[in-house]
């Protein structure tokens, strides 16, 4: 399937007819991923899909295969449009304050998306750019295990309990730094391991193992803004 799909976008750059129905047959994909960065219904009648329409079409242009499969990587495009889009929109408006429960995951569903929305606001309004650096990179990284920076509010703990269940698996994963890194290498979250070294049942790390990935590639890389809003894994011994 992934070879079919490369082939149609390597032939999609210099043949239009391709190139349409290549758009056509991806629209649905387009929009959820314009929807999921606009954290709204988008539709083909909304700015964001012109936005979301131009990042893709530009996606097919730069596409080469060792980019690794096409349509995360025309997903990141779009999201990385959508956010130089959104900040251009609101670059008049006042500092959004950032909430530190987007990554806390500590209080209620509504409450959290308010401060993931608050983050990325932020990060278009920074003028540095810096926060939204670490998201872009985050977002690459978080690719290669099938979720991108936008899905952590919806999988983020809620309950006090399970919170701290995931403090307890990050934690391990992180003394020594060493497994860290192997986890990195391997892109695999040893449950059988953490279970028998924690106590964390399988079913609470197979819920949250997009969170847990999310928070062990943070602590251990080179995110500073985004490690701010992991206090509660710092203040509690996750990692050194």
């Amino acid at each position: 399937m992934q070879e079919n799909v490369t082939s149609m976008v390597l032939a999609a750059k210099t043949d239009e007819a391709i190139r349409e129905k290549l758009i056509q047959t991806s629209s649905q994909t387009i929009l959820r991923t314009a929807s999921s960065a606009a954290k709204r219904y988008v539709t083909e009648s909304d700015d964001e899909w012109s936005v979301a329409l131009y990042a893709f079409s530009k996606a097919i242009d730069v596409y080469s295969p060792e980019k690794g499969e096409f349509l995360p990587f025309a997903q990141m495009l779009i999201h990385r449009s959508l956010i130089d889009y959104y900040r251009s929109e609101s670059k008049h408006q006042a500092e959004t304050p950032v909430a530190p429960e987007v990554m806390e995951g500590n209080g209620e569903e509504e409450e959290d998306t308010e401060a993931y929305l608050a983050v990325v606001k932020q990060s278009m309004q920074e003028e540095d750019h810096s926060l939204q650096d670490e998201i872009m990179e985050a977002n690459e990284l978080f690719s290669a295990f099938g979720f991108s920076f936008y899905d952590l509010t919806a999988c983020s703990p809620k309950q006090e309990k399970t919170r701290r269940e995931c403090i307890l698996a990050v934690r391990y994963m992180m003394n020594p730094k060493e497994r860290a890194e192997d986890f990195k290498r391997t892109a695999r979250l040893p449950i059988r391991e953490i279970k028998k070294a924690t106590g964390v049942s399988t079913k609470t790390l197979d819920r949250y193992r997009k969170y847990l990935v999310a928070v062990i590639i943070l602590l251990s890389g080179d995110f500073p803004h985004l490690a701010e809003y992991l206090k509660p894994f710092r203040e509690e011994g996750a990692y050194s």
